[in-house]
């Protein structure tokens, strides 16, 4: 039985909560009769008075000892909820409006019929950065985690110690992401702890991308998604939570992309082809060559994982989900970050100038040619044909990369940014300018031989056999080297050039052409040619028309000869 004393100073008994003696009962049953046979309105009969604390000024119960309130509690918890409270459960996702702060919680009013309150740590309102980002008024979702003696209690994700094998299948089916610590390594994937439970997460669900050492997340706190729950193997997934949140950030962010545009973001991920950039949901990738006007080794050498960077958006190509290339399955964004810095080729050519002799290192070899690197960023290309002053095959023959060689400017063509180069050496870069050209005389005393003539297309020249291939011969002449290919020699096709020619053998050619690159193509049959040409001309030139010489010398009319004759 409880006692209540009204502030009145009436004392009423009562029995259990919720019930009312019989005689209150018989009493307002009477009251209620003889108010409606007068037409009074009636008296509305007392509410059971809740167990819920109260002012001084107000009602308050106390309890025998034959029943503890907190059996009372105990036992209204058992049938569905708090004393006062609509019925929640552990797990349920509920809706509420936060009506005052705390100092370390935030009292929250649920949603509901019949009104209830619950409670949440002010740490889950606050971001990364530790600013509370939710104040009175504000609506917020959260799941139950607790339901005892201090009441509901929320929480946005389920924190440590709070986990259960029930709550983690309750979180699985409503999708209620859970807070774990990743413990260690092992077979593919992570050992996760959720409060006192012992979960897996695989590699290919840790992130949004497959990550190549998991053991960075080791001691790290993660949100995650429960995927499986079975006996007692629960299974987790991250990814899932993060492109979730991707999407959510990606439909903001593409409403300011475009192509042109200079957005910041940062380094998600390095791999040897490039660097993977997160604009906000929406992810890009930097070519290596686009990384920077200098070499580039590898794209670590320039950035790290989480740096912030400055990029320009070269092109965006929407996802092809139909194409049958999986390339082109999804959004593709190129980015750069070579264009956001200055060209060093503009402030190269300022300063360099053709003719120029200039010290540079061998930095790429191809078939065609060295590449050497004149300044950071500015590289020049030393054409195989002005390596070596004999014919080469490769120019790995004469030269390495990494290795420092003397060079000439040839030419420089600022539209293309080529800068063409010619190998010379360090005797020769030491000359004064007026002696660059000039070859070293055998003796002091003898003159400077005159430079050969530059060669030109339908000359015909003699030149000494150099280098015999199976596709052609090699001729060195005066002023220059060239290919005589095999079609252009008069032999038969599949002849056995080594047969007809011998090294140091002299034979006459005419220049076929000379392309952009200085390569010099030769023919004999074009040779034979142009002398046939020449010797029919030099005949026809002889031969005058007896009209042009009888006008020259004047033969007189026909008696005058007759005259001559008679004589």
């Amino acid at each position: 039985m409880v006692v209540v004393k009204r502030a009145s100073g009436a004392i009423e008994t009562r029995g259990p909560v919720g019930e009312q003696p019989a005689e209150a009962t018989a009493t307002a049953e009477a009251t209620t009769a003889a108010a409606e046979a007068s037409g009074a309105t009636p008296t509305p009969t007392p509410r059971p008075v809740a167990p819920t604390p109260a002012p001084s000024t107000a009602l308050y119960e106390e309890v025998p000892e034959s029943e503890s309130f907190a059996e009372m509690f105990e036992v209204q918890v058992k049938e569905g909820g708090a004393p006062g409270r609509r019925g929640v459960r552990l797990g349920e996702k509920v809706k509420g409006t936060i009506f005052q702060l705390g100092a370390d919680t935030a009292f929250v009013s649920l949603e509901g019929s019949s009104k209830s309150e619950a409670m949440i740590e002010l740490r889950e309102l606050k971001d990364d950065e530790g600013i509370l980002r939710f104040g009175v008024g504000d609506s917020l979702e959260a799941h139950v985690i607790e339901v005892g003696a201090k009441g509901i209690v929320l929480s946005r994700a389920l924190a440590k110690g709070s986990a259960s094998m029930a709550m983690l299948a309750e979180a699985r089916a409503s999708g209620m992401p859970v807070e774990g610590m990743v413990l260690s390594v092992n077979k593919g994937g992570v050992e996760v702890a959720i409060g006192d439970q012992r979960a897996f997460c695989p590699i290919s669900q840790l992130d949004l991308r497959y990550v190549e050492k998991p053991d960075q997340f080791i001691g790290e706190k993660l949100k995650f998604r429960v995927t499986e729950v079975r006996d007692r193997n629960v299974v987790l997934s991250r990814r899932s939570l993060l492109e979730d949140e991707q999407r959510t950030l990606a439909a903001e962010t593409r409403k300011t992309l475009s192509e042109g545009s200079i957005v910041k973001g940062k380094v998600s991920g390095v791999r040897d082809f490039g660097v993977f950039v997160d604009l906000g949901g929406v992810e890009g990738m930097i070519p290596v060559s686009e990384l920077s006007y200098t070499r580039v080794g590898h794209p670590s050498d320039v950035v790290k994982s989480g740096d912030e960077v400055e990029v320009e958006i070269l092109r965006m190509e929407p996802a092809q989900p139909n194409s049958p290339d999986k390339t082109k399955q999804k959004e593709r964004i190129t980015l750069s970050m070579r264009s956001r810095q200055e060209d060093p080729f503009k402030k190269a050519i300022s300063e360099i100038k053709e003719g120029d002799r200039l010290q540079g290192k061998v930095v790429r070899l191809q078939q065609f040619g060295a590449f050497v690197e004149l300044r950071p960023g500015v590289d020049g290309l030393v054409h195989i044909s002005a390596l070596s002053d004999r014919r080469i095959a490769h120019p790995r023959d004469v030269v390495k990369e990494g290795e420092t060689i003397w060079v000439a400017v040839e030419k420089i063509d600022a539209n293309e940014k080529r800068i063409g180069l010619r190998r010379i050496t360090e005797e020769e870069a030491q000359r004064p300018p007026e002696e660059r050209t000039a070859p070293v005389a055998a003796e002091k005393t003898a003159p400077s031989a005159p430079a050969a003539p530059r060669p030109k297309a339908g000359q015909v020249v003699v030149g000494k056999v150099d280098r015999i291939e199976p596709y052609g011969v090699f001729l060195q002449f005066p002023g220059g080297k060239g290919l005589l290919p095999a079609s252009e020699t008069g032999t038969e096709r599949g002849t056995d050039l080594r047969k007809h020619y011998a090294l140091g053998q002299e034979v006459k050619v005419a220049i076929l052409d000379i392309d952009a690159s200085g390569k010099i193509r030769l023919s004999v049959t074009a040779a034979v040619r142009a002398e046939e040409r020449a010797e029919v001309e030099e005949w026809q030139k002889t031969q005058q028309p007896q009209g042009a010489a009888a006008g020259k010398k004047g033969f007189g009319t026909l008696a005058d000869l007759f005259s001559k004759f008679g004589k």
